[in-house]
């Protein structure tokens, strides 16, 4: 009668290690289905996703050109207010910079009588970007070509 006692308790020792070689088993085949599951629905679902917009994170090119600073009056009914800017022109390539410096005059104008034509509430921080796009917008229209890839202000005061 004693070999009975005997053999329950090691079937009972062999069951509860075998118990814990299933979880085991079982938690390392979650692991892997889980994450073979993810590289497949991630490149399953790639060619529908949109691509990041390169638009927006230009590299400099490093062929700036300054045109100058710029002092002049705004439009003010009062015609007391002006403003002094200092401005810098990025340029595709080097070729293009000895052009810029062949119609810098007109480049010069240009600039001025975007400034002067501007009113105080043009000219606020919130429109900064409008105003560098318009002035580059009318100089590459004058130039004739887009020669001219972003414009810069270095100092900006307005009294």
């Amino acid at each position: 009668m004693n070999f009975l006692p005997e053999e329950r308790n090691d079937e009972v020792k062999e069951k509860s290690g075998f118990d814990f070689k299933i979880i085991l088993i079982g938690l390392l085949i979650f692991l892997v289905a889980m994450g073979a599951s993810y590289f497949m629905l991630k490149s399953l679902i790639a060619p529908f996703m949109p691509e990041e917009e390169k638009k927006g994170t230009k590299e400099l090119t490093a062929n700036l050109v300054s045109a100058g600073e710029f002092t002049t009056n705004i439009n003010d009914p009062a015609g007391n207010r002006f403003v002094k800017v200092e401005v810098y022109i990025e340029v595709e390539d080097k070729k293009k910079v000895e052009e810029i410096n062949k119609f810098m005059p007109v480049i010069k104008d240009t600039i001025l009588s975007i400034l002067s034509s501007k009113t105080a509430t043009d000219l606020d921080v919130r429109y900064r970007e409008k105003l560098k796009a318009e002035i580059k917008d009318r100089l590459n229209q004058k130039l004739g070509e887009e020669i001219i890839l972003n414009v810069y202000f270095t100092s900006f005061i307005m009294q």
